[in-house]
């Protein structure tokens, strides 16, 4: 009985500790703009040429993304702001001015990685969009949409 406990106790630790290893993992994006290019060469086979204009368009960018998120977190501050004792009219107006700010990240960024697309060969490119053009629509604008 002493060894099936044993036994039991082990396994149910390694499930644990592998449970937690992998959700640690999956919660550690890549958010340095290296492993983002490292990534995004690899898996796009780009070419350096085509890496270096990549990384041209992605430090080009960064001000307008942190621009967009400054913007988006007042608007949510605004909002949250206005939770206790607004009028209707002014819970309307702060909701319309988060969408609209959230929706101009959203274009923006659309068309960055439309222009990060445009430089890989044309195969790539669509498969790029493909793959993160889904993941934009779903982003709430918690911080940077990386390129990952």
């Amino acid at each position: 009985m002493k060894r099936v406990f044993i036994f039991v106790l082990c396994v149910g630790l390694g499930a644990f500790g592998a449970y937690g290893i992998t959700r640690w993992a999956a919660s550690c994006p890549a958010t340095h703009k290296e492993d983002q290019l490292a990534w995004i060469q690899s898996e796009f086979h780009l070419s350096a040429d085509q890496t270096a204009a990549i990384k041209i368009l992605h430090d080009g960018y960064q001000p307008v993304c942190r621009d967009h998120c400054q913007q988006i977190h007042q608007a949510r501050s605004g909002l949250a702001a206005l939770k206790a004792g607004a009028t209707l009219a002014e819970t309307n107006a702060a909701q319309a001015e988060l969408k609209r700010v959230e929706t101009i990240c959203r274009e923006a960024t659309r068309a960055h990685l439309e222009r990060v697309a445009a430089v890989m060969a044309p195969a790539e490119g669509a498969r790029f969009l493909a793959l993160v053009l889904p993941k934009l629509s779903r982003s709430n604008h918690d911080g940077p949409f990386g390129l990952k």
